[in-house]
């Protein structure tokens, strides 16, 4: 996991859960944790969180605490201490590689904040310290000298792993420039990974989440039922990662849709656009135009297809009913958030350029120039930021995958290099004026000419009759494939039928 990685994991956070509801929980007693500690959680589907306020540290193997309070202290044994800044922490995950918590500076934000990360490196030894997060760069992710983890242990198995630690809450206060209260509900962010710190995990929600809880609350209560590591059976560990699988298929169908819609057919029909000239072969002048609006709207269906499978079919509560875990809150990615405002803006722009197509001024019209122009360049930026929103989605994939994402990266490659180099291939080989600014010939009767009957000399662009046999394709793309430029009276009749086919679009 990169450092930056880290920082999305740890930082912002959002809940779903309401006010009046946790405070109702804070009364009730917590469950009662089988390491010995006054209380357990489990905050994420596949990490819980272990505690007890004030007392002696974890004295046991296995990060085991034998809960005895002082002779001086008013709290009942295996009751937390209100009084004390001393928290110690367990945390138990399924997942082999590290697991961390965060205390952030305020709710919804990043940074500052300060974290504790666990993990055994590779020589067996554990790694259990304070870091800092005070930004965004991956630069801003330091250890943290200045806060005092003790107390620490590690305890790695088959199927969990155990990180034990001591914290002064005194110092938590400091570090994010406000006091911490144990009877007020503190917001903490937890995430753990399958692989090794500093290499990128898995974006599941079971291991990355957000969690509210009151340190002060009193202990005593009964087993929550909840998952603890190696209760997990061989058909739930079964069904969680046939859930996991079709999500990444439908994942992998999302960005084949999207690459296919916005790299290779919106290309293609501003192609088949541009250069016009390409279908002068034809009979039917208006080719072009068929051919860029068949493409465009297939382009559409693919793109919209693609928009609205991740709302139907990423985020499905099957994961969570499979590992029999509930849990409402989820940390949110950045990235992803990017991804999707993009993704948004995409389809709407998207949709107001569908509309403005269909509503196109009359050819004549003096106003034509200005919706050419908006139709033209409205195209162009939404590919142009179609790209930038594909590549955040590499990224994204690449994340949630745990992969190299090498076969979309290829993919963009391959297209990217592909019309860049049809494109001034094609301007290379376009008559003069390149396409739809300048002249295609149509009436020499040489090779890629196509008579035209009743059209005779088509006029220049000032409307006079020309003497070439070309027509401006100014004048024509100005037009669209409604157009008619007879301009003689006496040839009206005579080019009934191409107006006639020509308006057919």
């Amino acid at each position: 996991m990169t450092a930056l990685a880290l920082l999305v994991a740890l930082g912002v956070a959002e809940s779903t859960a309401r006010p009046d509801l946790l405070a109702n929980e804070a009364s009730q007693p917590c469950a009662k944790s089988w390491l010995g500690y006054q209380c357990t959680q489990l905050v994420c589907g596949r990490i819980r969180m272990h505690w007890s306020l004030g007392g002696p540290p974890p004295t046991g193997p296995g990060c085991s605490f034998l809960s005895t309070l002082g002779a001086n202290s008013t709290a009942k044994p295996g009751s937390p201490d209100p009084s004390s800044s001393l928290l110690h922490v367990a945390l138990q995950t399924d997942v082999g590689g590290y697991v961390a918590v965060s205390w952030a500076a305020a709710f919804g934000v990043m940074a500052p904040a300060d974290a504790v990360v666990g993990f055994a490196r590779e020589d067996g030894s554990a790694s259990v310290r304070a870091y800092s997060i005070a930004g965004w760069s991956p630069n801003d992710v330091q250890p943290d000298a200045g806060v005092d983890v003790t107390h620490t242990g590690l305890e790695a198995g088959d199927n969990s792993l155990t990180v034990c630690f001591t914290r002064d809450l005194t110092q938590l206060g400091k570090q994010l420039a406000r006091p911490v209260s144990t009877l007020d509900i503190t917001v903490m962010n937890f995430v753990a990974s399958t692989l090794p710190f500093k290499q990128v995990h898995l974006m599941r929600g079971d291991y990355k989440c957000s969690a509210r809880l009151v340190l002060a609350r009193p202990g005593g209560g009964a087993d929550d039922g909840a998952w603890r590591p190696g209760n997990t059976s061989g058909a739930s560990a079964a069904a969680e990662a046939a859930v996991v699988s079709e999500q990444l298929s439908y994942m992998r169908a999302h960005g084949a849709l999207q690459l296919t819609g916005w790299l290779v057919l919106v290309p293609a029909g501003v192609l088949a656009a541009r250069h016009r000239w390409l279908f002068a072969g034809y009979n039917l002048q208006g080719m072009w135009f068929q051919a860029h609006r068949a493409v465009q709207a297939l382009a559409c269906v693919l793109i919209y297809a693609g928009f609205i499978l991740p709302y139907t079919s990423f985020d499905s509560t099957d994961e969570d009913e499979a590992a029999e875990t509930t849990h409402e809150d989820r940390l949110r990615d950045p990235l992803l958030q990017t991804h999707a405002s993009f993704a948004i803006t995409l389809v709407s722009v998207l949709g107001c350029h569908l509309a403005i197509a269909l509503v196109r001024p009359k050819p004549d019209s003096p106003r034509r120039w200005i919706w050419n122009l908006l139709h033209w360049w409205a195209g162009r930026t939404l590919v142009l930021l179609a790209v930038v929103n594909v590549c955040i989605g590499v990224s994204l994939w690449r994340r949630v995958s745990a992969s190299s994402g090498a076969g979309f990266l290829c993919a963009l490659l391959v297209f990217g290099v592909g019309y860049a180099g049809l494109s001034l291939w094609l301007d290379w080989r376009a008559p003069e004026g390149r396409g739809r600014e300048g002249h295609v010939p149509i009436g020499g009767g040489g090779a890629g000419h196509v008579p035209l009957v009743g059209l005779g000399h088509m006029p220049d662009r000032h409307g006079r009759p020309g003497h070439s046999g070309e027509v401006p394709l100014s004048r024509m793309a100005a037009a669209g494939p409604g157009d008619s430029h007879t301009p003689h009276r006496h040839h009206m009749q005579e080019g009934h039928a191409y107006e006639k086919i020509a308006t057919q679009g």
